[in-house]
């Protein structure tokens, strides 16, 4: 997991590898071989551009995308393709058609889906409508070559207008008289479909709206996000969101995705109690099969498989009790983020900007309220196993349970996951011994997902919701972390762990477990700095995205002004209040912001996971926000009787040798051996936390560290710790830092 960590939040933005990856769906139409003889080509001109790493990563995604989306009709020798991907207003499409030999009386059939005129699947206004215009393979306007069975026919210009979609099907009769229709009526969607777009409009609007001036947000600014955008009817979308009668009711539409349009999915409002509390809720997105989404974050790093379905978040904190409202989603990115860092499998996440096209309009000057623009979302991965690791370690196909929705997804030859699952439940709650622990459950995922916990003060996460797991082939089960949006609260409030907890009644397994939650208060939460490889970098770097360098607006005040005094929204005038009270079932607390913006929200999350508190009183459950986090998983791994941390430095004439202090036991217990580690820093995406290099050295007090650890430009901190004989291991020590120019 710590190869894709580290890289994530890079800088590299891979647009221009997305159109790679866009064209090559437009090339597979055409069959596998074609596509995959584009690849080959590619390969050397992506790694000239992009280095090694991201052309693997690339191709890695293009070729899931080959693999996963395919259409039916390419595997009989048949397929459609337009171009360009996503035309402009008033543009020439060409379409292009390859049938099997002998086919004759070939046309193009049209239906044009104007804004807010959304047309579902099953309509009787889907079946009417469509306009023929014949295909040509006679070598002419547009025709590359005639009789080579490739059908064309040019789409006038004046068939593009801007948010209009152009849905189209190839119908033709075969050499032996029967129909033909590209594609196939049985398919999930049955027809093609591109979308017309001329570019967003600026946007203007205000957090009270006659009180609070306008804030006027450019094109520029909004293309600092991607878009993922949903055209479908109004009255389908207000049922989907508000109308509690008809929670998780599938709707139909279509998304558009950097150009590619995915015609006739379902869309529902998601959530448990909450769903339709806030306005600004939750929706739950599935896709058609072999029709999948191959979604990137906003630092343009692809999530680790294309999406069957996906889950957006509107960021405000939870519904409940909204006390960090205006943060935006970063609790829940930053959150997500640090699980995966610490080796949990983690579902990925990123922001979007969420547009629904429902009426004429894209903006009105009388109402900000009416148009597509609905401000930013948090897009996360499902529990499905291709989902939760990353590039460099990609999980195997298993069984994932949600432990509020059941089965999320079954292996291959699985007969009975239930039954799976029930053995796994029943036998955990059996309080078994310290080797079943060991063979059932990955204890490093638990140990790191617990401490997290902790740190991010997880106050939601209980027994039977908000978490799910995953078991690997060998039968060990990993816990998925899920609904992050009720952290970084210094109150108690559901239990705050999983039934999991059970294995830290074993001695061995809660010594571990304290082991791992030391060592992530140092190589995690000891450095508030930008640029400190640990929490703080990763709240700045995963902020930048909210907050593009050279503008005067941002997008958490953009979502504000979308949401604050929305009509839709039950909880008016919530976003950044400062300060602000919540009363959690631990007790009442207020939330204060050292400033009343989103780097207010940045810095309290960075305090709140280091040791901040001016005074050193920290208990659980104190209701004060300063270095709570700290604190609690301070207060739950502190042990008197670990070895005194270590001081290193470099040695002899050796370049990358090093040497730490001898050992030393208050406890007077006997030493067992010196661990070393590298951890990467100094650029975006590189955090300590991450797995890069370590070694059990054994008694030896010194260390010679391979010159290729340190071979790339950057920052790199050498680290020892002690471990004694009864397993204990002290702190880390402080870092010797080696800079790579």
């Amino acid at each position: 997991m710590s190869k894709q960590a580290s890289l994530v939040g890079s800088g590299t933005t891979i647009l221009n590898p997305y159109v790679f990856v866009v064209e090559i769906e437009a090339v597979m139409r055409f069959g596998r071989r074609r596509a995959g003889l584009f690849l080959h080509g590619c390969q050397k001109t992506l790694v000239r551009t992009l280095g090694s790493f991201w052309a693997i990563a690339v191709l890695a995604l293009a070729l899931a995308v080959l693999s996963s989306t395919v259409r039916a009709d390419s595997q009989d020798k048949t397929a459609a393709n337009h171009a360009p991907i996503c035309p402009k207003p008033n543009q020439t499409v060409l379409v292009t058609a390859r049938l099997a030999a002998g086919a004759s009386g070939v046309k193009l059939q049209l239906q044009a889906v104007e804004p807010g005129q959304y047309i579902r699947k099953a309509d009787p206004a889907y079946t009417k409508n469509w306009v023929d215009l014949p295909m040509r393979d006679d070598g002419q306007e547009g025709d590359s070559r005639g009789g080579d069975g490739m059908f064309t026919v040019r789409v006038p210009a004046n068939y593009q207008r801007h948010r209009r979609m152009i849905r189209y099907r190839v119908a033709a009769l075969g050499k032996d008289g029967t129909a033909i229709r590209l594609p196939s009526a049985e398919d999930s969607c049955p027809n093609y479909a591109w979308w017309c777009d001329g570019g967003l409009a600026p946007w203007a609007g205000s957090r009270e709206p006659g009180k609070i001036p306008v804030s006027t947000y450019p094109v520029n600014f909004l293309n600092t996000m991607q878009t993922l955008t949903l055209v479908a009817r109004a009255d389908d979308v207000a049922r989907s969101q508000w109308d509690g009668g008809a929670h998780k009711q599938k709707q139909q539409g279509a998304l558009v995705y950097r150009g590619i349009v995915y015609d006739h999915i379902e869309y529902s409002n998601r959530g448990q109690g909450s769903a339709h509390i806030s306005g600004k809720n939750k929706w739950g997105l599935k896709f058609n099969d072999r029709h999948d989404v191959p979604l990137l974050d906003q630092d343009g790093v692809p999530f680790p498989a294309p999406c069957t379905s996906l889950n957006l978040n509107p960021g405000g904190s939870t519904a409940y009790l909204p006390v960090l409202r205006g943060i935006t989603g970063l609790d829940e990115v930053m959150s997500m983020r640090a699980y995966r860092l610490a080796g949990v499998p983690s579902p990925p996440s990123g922001w979007v900007q969420w547009r629904v096209v429902v009426g004429a309009e894209e903006t009105s000057a009388k109402d900000q309220y009416t148009g597509d623009l609905w401000g930013v979302y948090v897009a996360m991965g499902d529990m499905k196993p291709k989902m939760l690791g990353d590039a460099g370690h990609r999980l195997s196909d298993g069984l994932t349970v949600s432990t509020q929705s059941g089965i999320k997804h079954a292996p291959k030859g699985m007969t009975d996951p239930g039954k799976v699952w029930e053995g796994f439940l029943q036998k955990m709650r059996a309080n078994p011994p310290e080797e079943w622990w060991r063979k059932n459950l990955d204890l490093p995922a638990y140990y790191s997902f617990h401490a997290l916990n902790r740190l991010m003060a997880n106050v939601d996460l209980r027994p039977d919701g908000n978490h799910g797991y995953y078991q690997y082939p060998d039968g060990r089960w990993a816990p998925i972390p899920w609904d992050n949006d009720m952290f970084f609260v210094p109150r108690h409030h559901q239990p705050g762990y999983i039934e999991a907890i059970a294995c830290l009644n074993q001695p061995c397994l809660a010594l571990e477990y304290r082991n791992r939650g030391r060592e992530i208060l140092d190589l995690f939460a000891a450095d508030a700095r930008d640029r400190g490889g640990q929490v703080g970098q990763l709240v700045n770097d995963l902020s930048g995205s909210l907050t593009p360098k050279g503008f005067d607006v941002d997008w958490p005040r953009l979502d504000e002004a979308v949401w604050n005094m929305h009509p839709r929204m039950n909880q008016k005038g919530s976003y950044f209040v400062n300060p602000s009270g919540a009363e959690h079932f631990g007790g009442p607390w207020k939330r204060t912001l050292a400033t009343n913006d989103f780097a207010g929200f940045r810095k309290y999350l960075v305090d709140f996971c280091t040791d901040s508190r001016p005074v050193k009183n920290y208990a659980p459950n104190d209701g004060d926000q300063r270095g709570y986090g700290w604190g609690y998983l301070n207060h739950e791994t502190k042990d008197e009787a670990i070895p005194a941390q270590p001081t290193v430095e470099r040695i002899g004439e050796g370049k990358n040798r090093f040497g730490a202090s001898a050992f030393v036991s208050p406890a007077q217990h006997l030493a067992a051996g010196l661990e070393w580690r590298v951890g990467r820093v100094g650029q975006k995406g590189w955090y300590e936390l991450a797995d890069y290099w370590h070694k059990d050295a054994g008694m030896e007090t010194s260390v010679s560290i391979p010159a290729e650890v340190f071979s790339k430009r950057g920052e790199y901190r050498v680290r020892a710790r002690w471990r004694d004989n009864t397993g204990r291991c002290g702190h880390w020590s402080q870092p010797v830092l080696v800079a790579v120019k």
